[in-house]
């Protein structure tokens, strides 16, 4: 088949020895951008699970991705086409052990096959795979077949000389030549001939053939070592050299808060806000709108050249890699040493990158770990985020991105326009709004003074840090670095702007940014999927908290206690408490309500500023306040972020904007009427318990009526509709939904067009069905955190890191429903194996689990202990509760229980007592019997969970023998060292007498092969043993102290405590040193167990060592020990 190749196109292979990281996956596909890959071959991803494999897919998402799922814990494939291509798929095989991947593919005007392999690592293995695979090989189509072959052809192909005899090489050259496919490696020059390095026995594993059509359009045949992998890429390139060089988009640009610590940086503000303190020539508005374009410009400069400086040392770093594989190559063993300390130095600034590109995305990360939420499963929602693929519109499909933003345009334009002012508006509004009562005289006075440079300072200092900036880029760290600065000219500002009735032009510029409201693909294709989360520039967000806290001091006189949304002192648990006391109470009687749980269609962005200012000047805030709010949302606009791209400008004539700190103040405000209006209505008839009566709850948007008969219903329905037409909202009947509960003579389905339940249903995302019997619900839970926890195998997490995520994302859920829902000692015994199975990377623990639940300082790991929190929940629940309906509740039905608590006018009946009573009743027994009343009503959350964990738990053994010794709090250090999350779990091991050394095994009965004695000194090894009595120990020890020039304490005390004190006149930590030894020492007797190729303690001490000076590098000030590490990464042999 004549083939004329006019297009450019790159093929390569990579084995990336595990994908299931998410930072391998972000590594790959840095790599696969940094050398325009269009069709990649991946080998060993080790992804076994659908799940795995939709998180990574989600991140190549500019390729379509082919996938041999892996058998076990080796294996897998990937096939990764770039979309650019335009390919159409004609065919796909794929094997059932993530070997082989063969995809007929056509674009370009051509047909073409691409076979991945990755052969078997046994010979007869390797040939049956081979003759299986010459079956695929019989196309007319363009065959490209890469891969890992795992085997040599030629001699010349590995680093040393063997008699031994590869019948599969033999057969796989033999099937090479039958199907005329040639090697392109062993005909192109390259100056790293061998592909994997390994040791010291290197050899040419990855290759690619090509047929013979294809080979005379080859231009480039390059093999590049990949700093995460011991395996190189292949790359062959065919056709015309291509670059791809995306240009900035500076209407998107954001501060890089790594500038904030460039001297040359700071100088420049600090001369430009100087500048403007003293001008006074132009407007002080037109002076922040100059200062603020004049920061941009000098960081857009300074940030170019300092990452032209950065891509030069990182392009240093990779041709001193690839020339150090090219003298291995020539000399292989000679240059192990240098190779591993490069990859160090270039795995520093991809860590860089890699946290650079999470923070910019608005994830959290742990400290010199991964990024929390991305690391541990959040990945898809991300991606989604960031890039919409369809939109549905007008009834057809957009994927361009032009017709995308066109469609949120149009959209958000409708929806953001004021509605047209009603006949008689003014008179029904004010029929609403006459309910809420004003502001007194004492409490205006107490919010209208002028603005003082302490609550600016306050404002700024409270700003959120890792947050996205608005249009102008500029960053809370950037205000909170140059606040002292800034807070008298921003009190010049903000005063100007009252006396002009005015802000600043760029204080009304937003960004608006969408993220998806869920993962279904079909309901994203909506515009109506997203949520509208507005980006406003941090300067405006100041000015915003200033009103903020201002109207914090005098929300609770303005909004009843029904609404607990963003109001300080209330909680969303109160609104679950009452709800679920209410279904309570009426079990076992003859009472019935019915509770309905009304959904507003996009409550924030439909709120109608006619009403809400209307409103406001009734409450009567004063000047400050309301003039303030009205400046806020005087003329704002914003502009849609989609696709990385900006629409148009938006004018924003309704909503409060989600993102801005007055938004959830001003809807409850907003709200207040329709509850009030409900709340004094005498023909709505509430739930009645005892003298209290509860009718409306209300969380944000979340609004929950009850009702005991059903023209109660229909008239709280009416009267929402009438507040709806008059504020601009609209009830979504198709997610409001009701459930009748009690002694009602008929349950209809549908009642005031709305959608009724017989039994309970989720109220603030508590399954409220199941506050009868709560265990349906915790089963569940199991097998979802089961699962949640099966997907997170893999990342690069401490174990410090691991028990973080239990106590955030799967403790603090749990937390969220345990607060209010029963639960069983057996769910919680449950709950707790799961983390400690999560922590310890098994599926069974080598200690008690009690220890874990223990604090750094006294050898465990400060996991949530569910139980601990449920006594201290109950116990705060009862001891804090204010609302009268729920004190009503506890005094008749606990006073009988607990008498010396609860003091009654009538006689005390007693009653049976189940689910969450009854456990508030057993946890006041527990704690009485361990402490005292008066101890218990004088301690606060913090101090009664430590002191439940200390009387609970007792001293862990491993800790016993050295109560009296120093450096009791070596658990607090090891955690906050720079060092590698492997380091750090090794340690906790070594600290614990976990770490699995030979005796240790063997008293656990498990199997030891040959012998539990060490191979180099014949004695039973034993942590001592490795660390301290070693020959290979006692060596290293020596060299490194004479290194270090310091006496390091090598006993049994020693190398679990790390006992070294920091002084005013040294603070060198050798405390870190010695870690780094034990870890080298460790690590390379792994390495020996686990017959790889041998590396000494030194090599890998170096390594480690280097990869911690390129991290102490960029501390500020660089610390004086940092000569130290240089002569670690320097440790000469011995």
């Amino acid at each position: 088949m004549a083939t004329a190749l006019t297009f450019p196109m790159c093929v390569a292979t990579l084995n990336v020895r595990g994908l299931r990281n998410v930072r391998r996956q972000w590594q790959l596909r840095h790599v696969l951008e940094q050398y325009n890959i269009d069709v990649a071959a991946v080998q060993e991803t080790k992804i076994s699970s659908a799940s795995d494999a939709n998180l990574a897919i989600e991140i190549f998402r500019d390729y379509d991705v082919y996938i041999s799922q892996a058998r076990g814990a080796s294996a897998g494939c990937f096939l990764l086409v770039r979309k650019l291509l335009n390919p159409t798929l004609m065919s796909l095989h794929v094997d059932g052990e993530g070997r082989l991947i063969c995809c007929d593919l056509s674009f370009h005007s051509h047909a073409w096959r691409f076979v991945c392999v990755y052969a078997p690592s046994k010979v007869n293995d390797r040939k049956d795979f081979f003759l299986s695979l010459a079956s695929l090989l019989n196309t007319h189509r363009n065959l490209i077949v890469l891969g890992d072959f795992n085997c040599v052809c030629d001699a010349r192909d590995h680093s040393y000389i063997t008699n031994r005899y590869d019948a599969s090489a033999a057969l796989l050259q033999q099937v090479m030549n039958d199907k005329n496919l040639i090697d392109v490696g062993a005909h192109a020059p390259s100056s790293v001939r061998f592909t994997h390095f390994q040791g010291v026995s290197h050899a040419r594993l990855d290759r690619v053939y090509v047929s013979v059509n294809l080979w005379s359009h080859i231009h480039n045949y390059a093999v590049k070592p990949i700093f995460f992998t011991d395996h190189c890429l292949v790359a062959v390139s065919w056709g015309p050299q291509k670059f791809r060089k995306v240009p900035p988009n500076w209407e998107l640009w954001k501060l890089n808060v790594q500038l904030l610590r460039e001297e040359c940086f700071v100088k420049i503000v600090n001369e430009l806000l100087r500048e403007v303190t003293q001008c006074r020539q132009l407007p002080i508005f037109a002076q922040w709108e100059m200062f603020k374009e004049k920061v941009k410009y000098e960081a857009i400069g300074i940030s170019c050249e300092l990452t032209q400086r950065k891509n030069a040392e990182k392009r240093y770093l990779y041709d001193l890699l690839h020339k150090l594989h090219a003298f291995e190559s020539q000399e292989p063993g000679l240059y192990v040493d240098e190779i591993n300390s490069v990859r160090a130095q270039i795995q520093k600034h991809d860590t860089e990158i890699y946290r650079g590109a999470m923070i910019r995305s608005r994830v959290t990360r742990f400290t010199d770990e991964e990024p929390t939420k991305t690391a541990l499963g959040d990945e898809k929602r991300y991606a989604l985020s960031k890039q919409i693929l369809q939109i549905e519109s007008d009834g057809y499909i957009c994927t361009e991105t032009c017709q995308i933003r066109a469609a949120f345009e149009e959209y958000y334009k409708n929806l953001f326009t004021a509605a047209e002012l009603q006949d008689e508006y003014e008179e029904k509004a004010d029929h609403f709004i006459a309910l809420v009562p004003p502001l007194q005289e004492d409490d205006r006075l107490s919010v209208d003074g002028p603005i003082t440079r302490e609550e600016i300072r306050f404002a700024i200092t409270t700003l959120q840090k890792n947050k996205t900036p608005g249009p102008d880029g500029l960053s809370g760290e950037f205000y909170i670095k140059f606040q002292d600065l800034l807070i008298p000219f921003l009190e010049q500002l903000f005063k100007e702007a009252y006396e002009r009735g005015e802000l600043p032009p760029s204080f009304y510029q937003g960004h608006t940014t969408l993220i998806p409201k869920s993962t279904d693909t079909e309901a994203l294709k909506k515009v109506n999927g997203y949520r509208p989360i507005s980006l406003c520039n941090v300067d405006y967000k100041i000015f915003a908290k200033l009103l903020t806290n201002r109207l914090q001091t005098v929300i609770t006189k303005c909004v009843g206690d029904h609404q607990t949304c963003g109001i300080r002192g209330r909680s969303i648990q109160t609104n679950i408490h009452i709800a679920r006391s209410v279904l309570e109470c009426i079990d076992g009687s003859m009472d019935q309500v019915a509770l309905l749980q009304i959904d507003l269609a996009k409550a924030f962005d439909k709120v109608q500023h006619a009403f809400l200012f209307r409103l406001l000047r009734h409450l009567q805030l004063g000047d400050v306040l309301y003039n303030g709010i009205s400046l806020c949302y005087k003329k704002c606009t914003t502009r849609l972020i989609v696709n990385r791209t900006l629409s148009d400008i938006i004018e924003l004539n309704s909503s409060v904007r989600q993102g801005c700190p007055l938004s959830p103040l001003l809807f409850a405000i907003y709200l207040e009427p329709l509850c009030l209006s409900v709340l004094l209505n005498r023909s709505i008839r509430g739930y009645r318990y005892e003298a209290e009566e509860i009718k409306v709850l209300a969380y944000a948007d979340d609004i929950a009526f009850f009702c005991i008969d059903k023209p109660s219903v229909q008239e709280a329905v009416n009267i929402t509709l009438r507040f709806c037409e008059i504020a601009g909202a609209s009830i979504n009947f198709d997610k409001s939904r009701g459930f009748w509960l009690g002694m009602w003579a008929q349950t209809p389905a549908v009642f005031s067009n709305i959608h009724w339940n017989a039994s309970p249903m989720k109220y603030l995302g508590v399954p409220l069905d199941n506050y009868r019997n709560s265990g349906p619900h915790w089963t569940s839970a199991i097998t979802a955190i089961r699962r949640k926890v099966s997907a997170w195998h893999g990342r690069d997490l401490s174990i410090f890191s691991r028990v973080k995520a239990c106590n955030i994302f799967l403790a603090s859920k749990l937390v969220y429903v345990l607060q209010v829902l029963h639960c069983s000692r057996v769910h919680i015994q449950a709950f707790h194996r799961i983390f400690a199975c999560f922590i310890w990377c098994s599926s069974w623990e080598p200690m008690r689990r009690d220890n874990l639940f223990l604090p750094l300082e006294k050898g465990g790991l400060s996991l949530a202990h569910l139980f601990v929190r449920q006594l201290v929940l109950r116990f705060f629940y009862l001891k804090d509760v204010r609302h009268p309906f729920l004190l009503a509740v506890l005094r008749n039905r606990l006073s009988y229980h607990l008498p010396f608590l609860y003091v009654t006018t009538s006689v005390a009946r007693e009653s049976q007592l189940w689910g969450f009573l009854k456990e508030i009743v057993d946890t006041v027994n527990f704690l009485k019997a361990r402490f005292t009343l008066q101890y218990l009503y004088n301690i606060d959350r913090t101090s009664l969970t430590a002191a439940l964990v200390n009387n609970l738990f007792p001293e862990p053994v491993y800790r016993q023998p050295y109560l009296l010794f120093s450096g009791q709090d070596v658990l607090f250090r090891v955690r906050r060292m720079c060092v590698s999350p492997a380091a750090k779990t090794f340690f906790f091991k070594l600290h614990t007498a976990t770490l699995p050394v030979k005796a240790w095994l063997n008293e656990k009965a498990i199997y030891v092969p040959w012998t539990v004695n060490c191979r180099l000194c014949n004695q039973p090894e034993t942590i001592e043993h490795c660390f301290i009595h070693c020959r290979d120990a006692f060596y290293f020890w020596d060299i490194l102290k004479r290194t270090i020039r310091k006496d390091l304490p090598i006993t049994a005390h020693g190398i679990r405590f790390l006992p070294f004190k920091k002084s005013l006149t040294n603070n060198t930590p050798y405390d870190l040193f010695m870690l780094l030894g034990l870890y080298s020492l460790w690590k390379s007797r792994m390495i020996d167990r686990h017959a790889e190729p041998p590396r000494s303690t030194r090599s890998v001490f170096r390594e480690e060592a280097a990869q911690v000076r390129s991290v102490v590098e960029t501390f500020e000030p660089v610390p004086e020990w940092l000569t130290l590490l240089d002569a670690c990464v320097c440790l000469p042999d011995f």
